[in-house]
Order: C-alpha cells, then structure tokens, then sequence
C-alpha cells in the first residue's frame, strides 16, 4: 500500500463517500470558472473604462493649457499672475465609500465634492473668457482623475479577487481532484481484489462440501 492512501479505507461506504466528494469538488470548479468568467468581462470593461478616463483627462487638461496660454496671450502674464494671487480658491473634497459590484463584491467609489464659492471667481471685465475656460477644464480634468483613482482601485480589487479565484481552481483541478480520482482507484481495486478472493474462497468450499458429499 503506498503511503498517500494509507488513511484511505477500502469499503464500500468510503467509495460512496469519495465520489460525492469527487461530484462536489467538479462542481465547484465549474462554479469558480463562471465566476472568473464574470470577473473577466468585469475586468475587461473597466479596462475600457480606465482607458476613456485617460483620454478624456488628457483633453481636458490640454485644452485648459491651451485656453490659458491664449488668455496670457491677451491680457499679459503679469495680470494673470495678479489674477491668481486674488481669485477665490475652489474648496473641495473626496468622500470615500462602496458600492456592489459583479458577485457581490465590494468596489470603492469616490465621490468628488465642490464647495462654490457664492462670488464669481474672476472679474470677466479684467479677465479674458479663456481663463475662466482653463478653470473648468481643470475642474473637469479634476473629476476625471477621481475617477481614474477609482476604476484603479476597482481594478486592483478585481485582481486580487482573480487570483485568489485561480489559486482556488488550480488547486481543485490539479491537487484536490487527482487525488480523488486516486482514492476512488485504490478503493475500487482492493474491493475488486477482495470479490475475487471471496469468489475463490466460496467455490473452494463448494468443492470441498461436494467431495465430502462424494466420500458419504
């Protein structure tokens, strides 16, 4: 007897027991592949996500670079710099939280949050409409990297949960699985073994009832 099957008992009931085992483990896999099917195409779509993110960023940015270098163009990079040092400043805040995403697991949200102030913040009779443009440009790109962070952080989520779900699935398909298989092999042969045995015995009693029958 090899010693990974010494703890296996070779009966009947154990056989029943190992196969169960066997249709349970398969079904498991079959479900932690659909999960990760799932996961996937989350994945996939948050890729796309991060991707549009980016390049709406990028544009926004460019044309607030844009919109401000044309408003130094008019007015002087001096006035702008003056603007600067007396332009109300633009509170705001990132309020963290979750929402429910694919099988119910638990993605972070982010949530940008303004607090305007009441004025205008620049004079439009100093200040060329341009600049008031790149502000809400950067306002925009603002919201976007919000929104970068969150679908990274979606992201990273999603990976992590993957990779525990292969780990899962490699150990059910390649070290659990295999093994039952084996058990279940092991437990059908002895008991093969002993039929036969218990065959042999039977009809060795029978020949010898017969020939004690014969000697009367």
């Amino acid at each position: 007897m090899s010693s990974d099957m010494e703890h296996v008992n070779p009966t009947r009931q154990e056989l029943v027991r190992l196969r169960r085992r066997i249709v349970l483990a398969e079904s498991l896999v079959d479900i932690i592949k659909k999960d990760l099917e799932a996961l996937m195409r989350t994945l996939f779509d948050l890729v796309k996500e991060l991707q549009a993110s980016r390049e709406s960023l990028f544009a926004s940015l460019g044309e607030a670079y844009m919109s401000f270098i044309e408003s130094e163009m008019v007015v002087g990079s001096k006035a702008i710099e003056r603007t600067s040092l007396l332009v109300l400043p633009l509170e705001y805040d990132i309020s963290e939280g979750v929402k429910v995403g694919v099988l119910g697991l638990e993605l972070p949200s982010l949530n940008l949050e303004w607090s305007a102030p009441e004025a205008p913040r620049f004079n439009l009779m100093d200040t060329p409409v341009k600049l008031d443009v790149a502000s809400l440009k950067i306002q925009e790109g603002l919201r976007n990297i919000v929104q970068l962070a969150e679908v990274e952080a979606s992201i990273r989520e999603l990976l992590d949960v993957i990779a525990l779900k292969k780990r899962q699935l490699a150990r059910l398909e390649h070290r659990i699985l295999p093994q039952l298989e084996k058990s279940i092999t092991y437990v059908e042969l002895i008991l093969e073994e002993t039929e036969r045995q218990d065959s042999i015995r039977v009809r060795v009693l029978q020949r010898k009832r017969k020939e004690r029958s014969a000697k009367r």
